[in-house]
């Protein structure tokens, strides 16, 4: 596969660049949701609705319609899809990436 800057851009003649002064994050990683999601007092972010006790510093993702109970996890990061729910800690977020190559060679591709 060829990128667009390679196969279309550099061989372009009208291609004009304009400087634009805007935000920019790559929403790559959940340690970067974590930081564009907004945060309850206790510093937890999360996509959908929770109640939480005795809970800091954690990133929930979870489907739009589900409500999460959440008590005692300290900066942990919670994903809940149809095939998957991943209980992680935040400071693990680095080999998240060896848990899903561990699921795909256990469980295949279903559940990735």
């Amino acid at each position: 596969s060829i990128s667009i800057d390679y196969g279309v851009m550099e061989k372009a003649e009208n291609v004009y660049v304009h400087t634009g002064d805007f935000g920019w994050s790559d929403m790559g990683t959940w340690g970067s949701l974590y930081q564009y999601y907004p945060k309850d007092d206790e510093a937890n972010a999360c996509s959908s609705e929770a109640v939480m006790f005795d809970t800091s510093g954690c990133l929930l993702s979870l489907p739009k319609d589900k409500l999460a109970v959440v008590n005692g996890l300290k900066d942990f990061i919670v994903v809940d899809t149809p095939d998957v729910l991943m209980i992680c800690p935040r400071s693990n977020e680095p080999i998240i990436k060896t848990f899903i190559n561990e699921i795909r060679f256990r469980k295949g591709d279903k559940h990735i």
